[in-house]
């Protein structure tokens, strides 16, 4: 889990002095360092480990920077795994919370937060169905231009999916022609 900042935690973390580098740069110099901090809070049995991450190249979520001469920002972990090192748990907890844009993505998008029916069973076809048209949304935008790419679900389904259109039928065939989108282009 991640930790509460107070400030005998931070105070734990600037003391630390055991950095252990992980990754470095094209130059060699340090881009993310792990350390094993002697914090414990009250309550807590001595079986907590914790430990900070520190990186240059953290893009997003809550972070501090600690060290005035250094570029560092960084993040403390609390575990009770004392099996596996440091950085491979910081890492599993990255891609872990990296879930959350896509699941607030789907509530927004498709509504999967909201239940339909007391039905078990037909509340899990809606989700399935909810999740497989955003699986189809997905790889349809992945073949249009790089701007569309990165958009959330309510941008894509505004300007690329609810447009104006007009179902003709010409020569005994069916045809949808769909009002010009020039973000397509």
């Amino acid at each position: 889990m991640k930790l509460k900042w107070t400030p005998n935690l931070v105070g734990s973390v600037w003391a630390a002095r055991d950095w252990k580098t992980v990754d470095r740069d094209a130059f060699g110099r340090p881009t993310r360092q792990v350390a094993e901090v002697d914090f414990l809070r009250e309550g807590w049995s001595p079986d907590w480990r914790v430990f900070a991450m520190r990186s240059r190249e953290r893009r997003s979520g809550h972070q501090t920077g600690l060290w005035e001469d250094l570029e560092y920002s960084v993040q403390f972990f609390a575990t009770n795994d004392r099996a596996h090192d440091a950085h491979d748990l910081a890492y599993r907890y990255d891609l872990r919370a990296g879930i959350e844009p896509c699941i607030a993505d789907l509530k927004g998008g498709f509504g999967i937060g909201k239940i339909s029916t007391d039905a078990f069973t037909a509340n899990e076809a809606a989700f399935l169905l909810k999740l497989l048209a955003f699986n189809l949304l997905r790889r349809w935008v992945q073949r249009q231009p790089e701007p569309i790419r990165a958009w959330r679900t309510t941008w894509i389904r505004r300007v690329c999916v609810q447009v104006p259109a007009r179902l003709l039928r010409s020569a005994g065939r069916w045809e949808l022609r769909l009002a010009p989108r020039p973000m397509l282009s």
